[in-house]
């Protein structure tokens, strides 16, 4: 519902945020570039308008999306995700260099983070054919992230490239039992088998590049991950502040459940445990209906910038195709 007090900034940026959390990605777009062009420079409006533009336009447009993330970078130059969402951009461009710069100020950020890693390590083996300095990144991916099935095919081709044929097709042959429908891990494992020979080699087989969680990777769900102190962080946060912004203990229990889901169906890297506990809360918000909740308010009040909060909520959104009234979370 809207506000009488609003501004038609406000106004704007609610009903693109609306658009963007049922998913109405066409209306989203159309919104959020008017928000981008009528937003003051460097406002909060603006840097996410630029932001979920990029979002939207990386796979299909990649260049404009380059061109969004600048804008976001210019104020944002810590935060890990737009380096990442650059990285993959290029890549997509073909400027791998440029790519690897972009991961590699990602990691500067958000150092464990195993699907920077494997972009990182597979461009250089793969793209710019420097399979040495591709094995650090890959292997320590694979060590954050040993049962997804991609990063396991990634350390496997990089190590045959190296001569490590047996660590190679141990490596290969679990891939392909990681993921059996996977032609391509079977064709890394003939490769293995016959030597490795470069003039047949299956870089181009070898899991792409992908961006961030936020850019719409889906791995395969995590199992025995350990809920460290930053895991606990986000959620004892996020408990406290909704239990002080009025939510019912219900609500906060809802809140447990959709931060649980949420890292068992794909890799999380905590930064700042209060980012996490704000995307949680406003997907809470959206999920009930809370008037006079924005991700602005919420941001203020856990001491974070609303833009990390639009990013990390919609990997949240994303991952659990979450929707207002969803009936796992309300009740």
């Amino acid at each position: 519902m809207a506000d009488s007090r609003e501004t038609p900034i406000e106004r704007l940026h609610r009903r693109a945020e609306e658009a963007l959390d049922r998913r109405r990605l066409a209306e989203a777009e159309t919104l959020l570039d008017r928000l981008a062009a009528e937003a003051e420079e460097g406002s909060y409006e603006a840097v996410y308008a630029h932001r979920n533009l990029a979002e939207l336009r990386l796979e299909r447009n990649p260049w404009r999306a380059a061109l969004h993330i600048r804008r976001v970078l210019e104020l944002e130059p810590e935060d890990d995700v737009p380096h990442a969402m650059m990285g993959l951009c290029q890549a997509l461009l073909g400027n791998y260099r440029a790519s690897v710069a972009a991961y590699r100020r990602a990691l500067r950020y958000a150092p464990r983070t195993p699907w920077y890693l494997h972009n990182l390590g597979h461009l250089l083996d793969v793209a710019l054919d420097e399979p040495k300095a591709a094995l650090e990144p890959l292997r320590t991916a694979w060590r954050l992230e040993p049962e997804h099935d991609e990063i396991v095919a990634s350390l496997a081709h990089c190590l045959a490239r190296l001569g490590e044929l047996d660590e190679a097709g141990a490596l290969a042959r679990e891939a392909a039992a990681l993921a059996p429908r996977n032609a391509d891990h079977q064709r890394l494992i003939g490769w293995i088998n016959r030597g490795a020979p470069e003039k047949d080699d299956l870089g181009a087989f070898v899991a792409a590049p992908r961006g961030g969680a936020s850019e719409g990777s889906e791995p395969r769900p995590e199992r025995r991950r350990r809920v460290d102190s930053k895991t606990r962080a986000v959620r004892e946060t996020f408990e406290r502040e909704m239990r002080s912004a009025g939510f019912s203990a219900k609500q906060v229990a809802r809140a447990r459940a959709l931060w649980r889901d949420f890292r068992t169906e794909r890799p999380v890297n905590v930064g700042k445990p209060e980012v996490f506990a704000a995307a949680i809360e406003y997907a809470m918000a959206t999920i009930t209906r809370r008037r006079g909740t924005t991700q602005a308010k919420i941001a203020r009040r856990y001491g974070v910038a609303p833009t990390s909060v639009s990013s990390r909520y919609a990997e949240i959104r994303d991952a659990l195709d979450l929707e207002p009234g969803d009936p796992r979370y309300v009740g």
